[in-house]
Parts: structure tokens; sequence; C-alpha cells
């Protein structure tokens, strides 16, 4: 699931200056790594990225701030600086340019913090705006919590756009964070680049940091009445999932059982149910029409298309497989 806008109730009042800022900043600092070359650029993170035994040694305390604007690649800032984009303007037109500023540092503050406590010894410097953004969508979700979020969505050959309740969308992404985060202090856990717990760090406390904010001004918190909770497409595309994973799953048992050939039916019987349903929805929705994933019959059309083409690869891969 991936947001790329959102209908929030009320409408903003503000220019997002600062966030607007913010991205401009990191995409200047990311120029700059990149123009620096590997060596120079992999010095350049050690320096200014945050390292918790740097932490603890009282050494280079600024990079609680400054690693907050370095990332590591152009996919990490890319996730990172959309997710700011469709949230953080109704943030900062809600507590105010000022505050908003203060509490998108403090929320990264608190991420790196979080991570350190977690991971004394750790060396690797650790980059990236993302806890400061947990911090904005902890505040996102308590400001709109039933703002429309339009989300695209791919699972499998299975692609569409929907729209689903900013509570949903935000608590189901940190119930996420917070399962990767206790599986990571695990000492069986496998190394990772992504620091789930300083994304927790983050939004716990943007969470108490909000509702400090809203309470001392006297504003109220949250409105719950009068919207949906979840598009038809949304919905639709959620109980595909399920079910194909739930078949998908039962397949697995067979061949892990004993049942090898059994197992092995039942995956490519699973494979092109799902070939034909992407094909038949894709297509509809292709024609105009609304089919299973579409959310009105004139919308989605360009990613019926892409559906169509994943669904072909899936088929010429499950073709491949059973010769």
């Amino acid at each position: 699931m991936i947001p790329y806008a959102d209908e929030p109730q009320p409408s903003a009042r503000r220019v997002p200056v600062v966030t607007v800022a913010i991205i401009a900043l990191c995409i200047a600092v990311f120029a700059y790594e990149v123009s620096l070359g590997p060596e120079a650029a992999q010095a350049f993170v050690v320096r200014w990225g945050f390292t918790p035994a740097d932490f603890w040694a009282g050494r280079n305390l600024e990079t609680l701030v400054t690693s907050q604007f370095l990332h590591g690649g152009l996919l990490h800032i890319a996730g990172n600086l959309l997710f700011l984009w469709v949230f953080g303007d109704n943030v900062e037109d809600q507590l105010g340019h000022g505050t908003y500023a203060l509490f998108y540092l403090a929320s990264g503050v608190a991420a790196n913090v979080v991570f350190a406590v977690a991971f004394p010894q750790a060396g690797d410097p650790l980059v990236g705006a993302s806890g400061a953004i947990a911090g904005v969508l902890a505040g996102y979700l308590l400001l709109f919590p039933r703002a429309m979020v339009r989300t695209l969505l791919a699972f499998g050959p299975f692609v569409t756009v929907g729209r689903v309740a900013a509570v949903l969308l935000i608590g189901l992404w940190f119930i996420l964070q917070l399962i990767q985060g206790a599986i990571s202090v695990l000492p069986t856990a496998s190394a990772t680049d992504v620091a789930f717990l300083a994304h927790v760090g983050g939004f716990v406390f943007g969470l108490i940091a909000t509702g400090t904010i809203r309470e001392v001004r006297d504003q109220e918190l949250c409105d719950w009445r009068g919207r949906r909770w979840w598009s038809r497409s949304f919905r639709n595309w959620v109980l595909l999932a399920l079910a194909v994973t739930v078949l998908l799953a039962g397949s697995q048992v067979l061949l892990s059982g004993g049942a090898s050939a059994a197992g092995a039916l039942a995956r490519v019987t699973v494979g092109a149910g799902v070939v034909a349903l992407a094909l038949l929805d894709g297509v509809a929705r292709l024609l105009g029409r609304r089919g299973l994933l579409g959310s009105s019959p004139q919308t989605n059309r360009l990613i019926a298309a892409v559906q169509i083409l994943a669904a072909l690869s899936l088929a010429g891969s499950l073709f491949l497989t059973a010769g």
C-alpha cells in the first residue's frame, strides 16, 4: 500500500512552508551526497549520521538532528518524502509553522534516542527522516483519523487505487513497525537496514506531543463523524489478498505434509484462478466498466492495463513452472 494523496477535513488554510523546506533540504543534502562519490559520501554519512555508540560516549550530539536530513539511497528518500508530502502539510496547518518545525525535529530526536536505548553498542550510522515522519503520521492520526487517504494497492497481479481512513492505514503501519521492532531486538534476529524501533519511538512521541499541544490550546483532537472507513476497491482488494494468501498457505501445507503432487496441483490451480480473475477484472476496467477493483467506470484504466500485463507475466511464469 503506497499512499499518494489525502482528502482531509477541514481543508488546509496555511501554505506548508516548513514541509516544503524540509523536503527541499533533504533533496539538496542527498544531491550533495551523490556528488561526493562513494567513498567521500560514506565518510559524510559516518560523520553526520547518528551513531548510538557515539551518543552514549557524548560525541557528535548534533547528529541527533543532522541525521534526519541524510538518506541511504534513492528509494529511501523517495519513500520518506512521499509520506511527508502526503501527511505533513495538514499537520503543519493544524499545529502552525513554528510549532510544527519543532515538533518534527523533536520527533526525529526521540526516534534516534529510542534506537540508541535499544542498541547502545551500535556503531553503524542511522540516517533518514523516517523517525521524524513517524511523528508526523501520529499527529495526522490524531488530527484527521477519518480522513480518506488515496492509496496505490498491489498484491500479485492485482493493482488498483483505493481510499481508506487514515486511522486504519496509519494504525496498520504502526502495528507492523511494532512487530518488526520487537523482532529486531531478539538475539536470533537477522540484520536489517530499517530502524523499526526508531519509527516506533518517533510515532509514540508524536502521539504524546500532538495530544499535549492540542489540549493546551483547548482544541478538539479529532472528528470521527460522518465519513466512510474505506472505498469499495480497497475492501475488495483486501478480501482478494486474504483469500489468495489463505489458498496459497493451504497448498504449502500440502507440500510440506508430504502430499507433493496435491500441493503442486493446488498451487497451480490457485495461480491459474488468480490469473483468470486478474485478466477479467483488468479487461472490464480497461473497457470503462467498474469491475471488481475499480472505484468508478472511468477510473484507473492505465492501472487496469498494468494489471493485465502483470497477470500475463504471472501466466507465463506458471506455464514455465508447469513445463
